[in-house]
């Protein structure tokens, strides 16, 4: 691509709010190295509520695609969704068009039916016929947001650093500077128990287990939506359940506060590094966390290893015996965490009577 400041650009990112904070180095790259372009980001909800105002898109245009969805959908309502985000795409004539997924072909195919006329995205088993620009599907056991870093590497022909990044506003600051000011809550942990895929979530019972015992010590506030089933369950003295009442870019200033996020790998772990605060994942092994852990220094994973891992499956059919953790052994990582003195930030756990 020509750096000038006629050419129009097209991002199609449209998935969840951890999707895209790790695509968040992506953007800021890209509009680092086109100044002058006009790029148009296709995001979801959740995802334009995350990145709008950080200054990496002149425009987002949100679409909410039923092949990701959470809820299956029949193959004719995501045809018929693909094709929709292909006409809103194709009013554009973009000069350049990125579809960030690797995922799947009806991404793929919406790249290949478009008008522009540089199309950058991955072939997913055969969609992407009409794509001018393949990216060679990306190796597995690498992170994702590396996965993105070298996709703007092909295109740009340079090499930008990693930044995560997250959207606040004024409002959501002194929101919830007010609300903890108001509640008398100065140091606490945001616990996050869901994550939309029932395969990663770590069972909701430990959670209230968990956040009792943290509440001993500090102050817990738990986030989440109120559709999520069974959240608003997480709740005792010096609890205080936030869930369905704050909006994401509130969730971001709370968390960019907090001692520690605690969640399943989803938003929440997430957004804390985006602000380099701590957090710790009970991590599923329906995802390989190398590839979908959250990053930084101060980012810590619990990982327990079983036979069938990486099924990337959103319904466990054994029991999820990937996630028989123990609130114990969570609840002292986390003092270990706060104390300074956890020396890994992947840490397995064994069984006790695996051991002898």
């Amino acid at each position: 691509m020509e750096k000038n400041r006629k050419i129009k650009i097209g991002v199609i990112k449209a998935d969840g709010i951890g999707d895209a904070v790790l695509a968040s180095p992506f953007f800021l790259g890209l509009r680092q190295h086109y100044k002058h372009a006009h790029i148009t980001g296709f995001l979801s909800p959740a995802g334009k509520e995350a990145m709008e105002g950080l200054g990496f898109f002149d425009e987002i245009q949100v679409i909410k695609p039923a092949w990701l969805s959470y809820e299956k959908k029949s193959f004719p309502a995501r045809i018929a969704s693909a094709l929709s985000v292909l006409k809103l795409v194709n009013k554009y004539r973009f000069d350049t068009l990125i579809s960030m997924r690797w995922q799947d072909r009806l991404s793929s195919l919406i790249l290949s039916l478009s008008n522009a006329r540089l199309k950058y995205g991955y072939d997913v088993k055969g969609a992407g016929f009409g794509i001018n620009r393949k990216m060679a599907a990306p190796k597995r056991g690498i992170h994702e947001t590396e996965k993105h870093m070298l996709f703007l590497q092909r295109i740009t022909g340079r090499k930008y650093p990693v930044k995560l990044n997250f959207a606040v506003s004024k409002q959501s600051e002194d929101n919830i500077i007010r609300l903890l000011k108001k509640g008398g809550v100065e140091k606490f942990a945001v616990l996050h128990p869901v994550s939309g895929h029932p395969s990663k979530d770590w069972p909701l019972e430990n959670y209230i287990e968990l956040a009792l015992a943290l509440a001993k010590k500090m102050a817990v506030i738990v986030v989440g939506a109120k559709a999520d089933s069974g959240v608003l369950a997480v709740k005792g003295r010096n609890i205080s359940n936030l869930s369905g009442i704050i909006s994401v870019r509130e969730m971001g200033s709370l968390i960019k506060r907090a001692q520690i996020v605690v969640g399943n790998d989803s938003a929440a772990v997430h957004i804390a590094s985006a602000f380099n605060v701590k957090s710790l994942t009970v991590f599923s092994g329906a995802a390989d966390y190398k590839e979908w852990g959250a990053l930084g220094q101060n980012a810590y994973i619990i990982t327990k290893t079983v036979p069938c891992a990486g099924c990337e499956e959103p319904q466990c059919e054994h029991g999820k015996a990937c996630l028989e953790i123990p609130v114990d052994f969570v609840l002292n990582t986390i003092n270990s965490i706060l104390k300074g003195k956890q020396k890994h930030n992947i840490t397995e756990y064994v069984k006790e009577d695996v051991l002898f």
